[in-house]
């Protein structure tokens, strides 16, 4: 099976995260202004549901399954033998959580309001099931990913423009998020068969019992980590429904860079993976080491760009009735650092050495004390309650993972001093930034016009300090114009 370089992967999954973020910054501005605070309210709060439904019945699979196709990917037997194991897995899963779904509709109040909208977006469980997403992240197949997510987010941006008119329009927006993050997973099942070949697997053969401790183990971190993303969302519309979209906008923006910032660790995962396996140390450290500079030399600037444009990004992006959603934007903007070194230290460190155990010790705390803050919170405070209960819920499962880790960190750049250079650069770059703003541009000016003399300012003095992946970078576009 020909894999692609990681140089392709990261281009191709970055122009998905850059098409991603393009299309929530197009549709963002239309959707609020039209369907209002209440009603994006009820389909943010019946996605967060779903998701639930999605996360239990997918259990561990979507991580775990990289991980092991990557490690048997040049194995046509083995990899058959592994899709054909955790897809049964699934089937069951899938109609246990229908199972249960129905039932909450008939003894739930507020599913009861909301069953049209819950049937309506339940399809995503079965489409998000059926798909095997896991399957083509572990043999890398970007290019296929790539262009079944183009054709998707063309098609869901034609159905909102055409459909969504008015503020009643939210089940068709419903709808349209089904189609968006699952639609394209039927060209999954129909395109995964050319991978496979069941000539030789028997029945007997197949071992669905070796998978069930390590999916339940990855299952209770994906469901701790589902906390931070799903039960403030849950808890906020249980007190004050209003202010679910208040909150749920930052959020949103906040977790689109996130995307970005570990975009590269997303395709080195089954990489990194592959190097263990074959004991190829060398790439593994040389891979480890370009990953955790990619998350400093984004999340830093973001950090920083964010909170100093909080004001001009959700006027823009939301309009003034989302004004109450400035300060908990910059109280989220943090939350990019702190869940950047996560990602690393959980899915670059302890995932693929088969640690995914203390990863799940960590979540599982953060978890703990998420809920617990969250309770005292959010009844006073509404959205920044559960923003500030984030950031601590975070920062406490990431000094867990660095105890755990801490070994695996000895061998790589992750304490060097030269990584300071993130932070004196982006300092100097929010000066240019504070000094924009002192101008009185309007919104999209000063967005704009920060962005750019900021991206500059950032990248001409890591240039300077002859950081590694600019100075890459530098070298690479040279050689192109030469040619």
């Amino acid at each position: 099976m020909k894999i692609n370089s990681v140089k392709i992967n990261f281009i191709l999954n970055t122009s998905r995260l850059f098409l991603g973020a393009f299309f929530i910054l197009l549709t963002t501005p239309y959707i609020t202004r039209l369907l209002g605070v209440e009603n994006l309210g009820k389909v943010d709060y019946v996605n967060s549901i779903i998701t639930y439904f999605i996360l239990f019945s997918g259990l561990g699979i979507p991580k775990y399954g990289i991980r092991e196709v990557a490690r048997v990917r040049d194995n046509e037997e083995e990899r058959t033998k592994v899709v054909i194991e955790l897809g049964i897995i699934l089937i069951i899963t899938t109609f246990l959580s229908y199972t249960v779904l129905f039932g909450f509709l008939n003894y739930f109040k507020n599913f009861k309001e909301l069953k049209q909208l819950i049937l309506i977006m339940s399809i995503w469980i079965l489409f998000n099931n059926i798909g095997f997403e896991w399957f083509y992240q572990g043999i890398e197949n970007q290019v296929y990913i790539t262009i079944r997510f183009i054709i998707m987010k063309l098609l869901a941006l034609i159905l909102m423009f055409i459909w969504i008119n008015s503020q009643d329009d939210y089940i068709k927006y419903g709808i349209i998020v089904v189609l968006m993050n699952s639609g394209s997973n039927i060209l999954n099942l129909i395109n995964i068969r050319k991978y496979l070949s069941f000539k030789n697997i028997k029945i007997r053969d197949l071992n669905i019992k070796q998978h069930v401790r390590p999916i339940f183990i990855i299952f209770v971190a994906a469901l701790s980590v589902s906390i931070y993303l799903q039960l403030d969302v849950v808890m906020i519309g249980a007190v004050k429904k209003e202010s679910v979209a208040l909150y749920t906008v930052p959020n949103k923006l906040i977790r689109l860079a996130l995307v970005i910032v570990t975009a590269l660790g997303t395709v080195l995962l089954p990489r990194i993976s592959n190097c263990i396996k074959n004991n190829d140390k060398e790439n593994y450290i040389k891979y480890i080491n370009y990953s955790i500079k990619y998350i400093l030399i984004l999340s830093v600037p973001m950090v920083t760009g964010i909170y100093l444009l909080a004001n001009e990004i959700i006027l823009m992006m939301a309009g003034n009735k989302f004004i109450e959603s400035i300060f908990t934007i910059k109280l989220l903007s943090v939350i990019i650092f702190i869940v950047g070194l996560a990602y690393f230290l959980g899915f670059q460190i302890l995932y693929p050495h088969g640690k995914e155990k203390y990863y799940t010790y960590a979540v599982t705390t953060a978890a703990v004390v998420n809920f617990i803050f969250n309770y005292l919170m959010i009844p006073k405070y509404y959205q920044n309650g559960a923003a500030v209960g984030t950031i601590i819920a975070e920062s406490i499962g990431v000094l867990i993972m660095l105890f755990y880790a801490r070994n695996y960190l000895k061998e790589i750049e992750f304490y060097s001093i030269k990584n300071l250079k993130y932070f004196v650069a982006a300092g100097i770059m929010s000066m240019s930034v504070y000094g924009i703003k002192l101008l009185n541009f309007k919104n999209l000016e000063t967005l704009v016009i920060s962005i750019f003399i900021g991206g500059i300012t950032y990248t001409i003095l890591l240039f300077f300090m002859r950081e590694e992946i600019i100075l890459n970078c530098f070298k690479l576009t040279m050689k192109k114009i030469k040619k």
